[in-house]
């Protein structure tokens, strides 16, 4: 990869609950741990203990999870039924919150507390299964780094290489990625760099190698394009974006500037 020079932020992200649908935001806190708020909770099979992973769940994907300055969590599907309720207990709507348990994400061990309340019951309604909502520790139930990114000029050129394929190409590609920062930049940083973003640092860690995840309308919930198959190969796995550690925590917002600190890699 040629080295990136400086670029603008184009898009911000991250979904509240773990595999539903990832929502823009206007600005985003990071922490050393990751971005403020990202997969703050997730949903556990009561049985096993085991987080549920999205690409067996594709319909999660499209059901919004927002949360209120109240301590409420708001779950929204695209008919527009609602489920609001609190996540922690009050004297009008008592809750019970199991102890910390340890759950199974993707083969690593992370921590959860379990969450009984209305969520739970409608998700696992919606999903024909049991279900627990549960709340996470920053940053244990994430595939990769703590910060995901993806940039403009790679979109582009997946978007050709799919229309070259007599394909209908997405228009809201990076969504489907689920990247915290969108970079209008022709190429992704290469591992190494160190970009300053806002008022936070963030250091590129490695390309992020994908799943069935992103062949899913976050629209509808359903698979609907080959996004995957038509991802570059490296080593062996279907890449795309980079993931990256949070060096200095900030504030990031749409339109800031991302500048290497770096700019020798």
């Amino acid at each position: 990869m040629v080295a990136m020079t400086s670029a603008r932020v184009r898009r911000l992200g991250f979904a509240a609950v773990k595999g539903t649908r990832h929502l823009a935001r206007d600005a985003v806190t990071l922490a050393a741990d990751g971005p403020v708020g990202d997969r703050a909770f997730c949903l556990v099979d009561p049985e096993s203990a085991r987080v549920l992973r999205t690409v067996e769940h594709p319909t999660l994907t499209c059901v919004e999870a927002t949360t209120g300055d109240g301590g409420e969590l708001r779950l929204r599907w695209p008919d527009g039924r609602e489920v609001v309720g609190p996540l922690e207990a009050t004297d009008e709507a008592p809750l019970t919150v199991d102890p910390l348990l340890t759950v199974d994400y993707w083969g690593r061990a992370a921590t959860a507390r379990l969450l009984d309340g209305p969520h739970s019951t409608a998700l696992a309604a919606y999903l024909g299964r049991p279900v627990r909502l549960a709340a996470t520790q920053p940053g244990e139930v994430v595939w990769a780094g703590a910060v995901s990114v993806v940039t403009t000029g790679e979109l582009d050129r997946l978007r050709q290489r799919m229309l070259g394929a007599g394909l209908t190409a997405p228009i809201a590609l990076d969504e489907r990625f689920r990247a915290t920062i969108t970079l209008d930049a022709e190429q992704d940083p290469e591992p190494g760099t160190r970009l300053r973003v806002g008022t936070a640092t963030i250091e590129v860690a490695r390309r992020i190698d994908r799943c069935a995840v992103v062949d899913v309308d976050p629209a509808t919930g359903r698979r609907d394009v080959p996004v995957l198959a038509h991802l570059d190969r490296h080593e062996g796995l279907l890449t795309f974006g980079v993931d990256a550690r949070v060096v200095q925590p900030g504030r990031v917002e749409m339109g800031d500037p991302a500048t290497p600190e770096n700019p020798s890699h």
